[in-house]
C-alpha cells in the first residue's frame, strides 16, 4: 500500500530507512504512538544507518513537541548499546588470541609497551585500545603465534 505524503510517495510496507526525509519528518511532526515505535524499532535495528541520521537532523530542529527528546534518546541509547556490544564482541577476540598464543596479559603488555591492567581492561570490554595500541598488540600475538606454531 502506498501512502502520500505532502509531494512524497511511499510504500508503507517499505523499510523506514529507504523512506524520503520529508516523510520521516512528517511521521515525527504528525504520527501517533504507532509510527513513533516504528521509527524507534527501526533505530534500534540501525543506529548509524540512513533513517538514523535522518531522525537526528529531524530532532535537531527542536520542534515536535516532546517526540525529538524521545527519539534523540531512543537514538543515544542504541548507540551506546552497540557501541559496546562491538567493544565486548571484540574484547572476547583479543583475549581468545592471546590465550591461543599463549601469552599472559602481563607478557603481553610487556612486550605492546603497556600494562597488564591496560590489557585486562581491553579484554573485560571497558575501554576500547587505540588503533596503535592495537597493531603493537596484533603484532606481538602473531609473532608468538608463529615461534610457538
Amino acid at each position: 500500500m502506498s501512502v502520500r505524503f505532502r509531494n512524497v510517495e511511499v510504500d508503507e510496507t517499505a523499510p523506514l530507512g529507504t523512506w524520503p526525509p520529508e516523510a520521516i519528518e512528517i511521521l515525527v511532526d504528525r504520527g501517533h504512538l504507532s509510527d513513533w515505535r516504528r521509527i524507534a524499532d527501526a533505530l534500534t535495528q540501525d543506529p548509524w544507518g540512513p533513517l538514523a541520521r535522518t531522525v537526528e537532523e529531524i530532532v535537531g530542529l527542536d520542534s515536535h513537541y516532546g517526540v525529538d527528546r524521545i527519539l534523540e534518546r531512543v537514538l543515544q541509547r542504541e548507540r551506546e548499546r552497540h557501541t559496546l556490544a562491538g567493544r565486548r564482541r571484540y574484547a572476547d577476540h583479543l583475549r581468545d588470541l592471546r590465550r591461543s598464543a599463549g601469552v599472559s596479559m602481563r607478557e603481553l603488555a610487556a612486550a605492546a609497551g603497556t600494562s597488564p591492567a591496560r590489557i585486562s581492561d581491553y579484554e573485560n570490554a571497558r575501554v576500547a585500545p587505540t588503533t596503535d595500541l592495537l597493531a603493537r598488540i596484533e603484532d606481538v600475538l602473531e609473532r608468538r603465534r608463529a615461534a610457538a606454531g
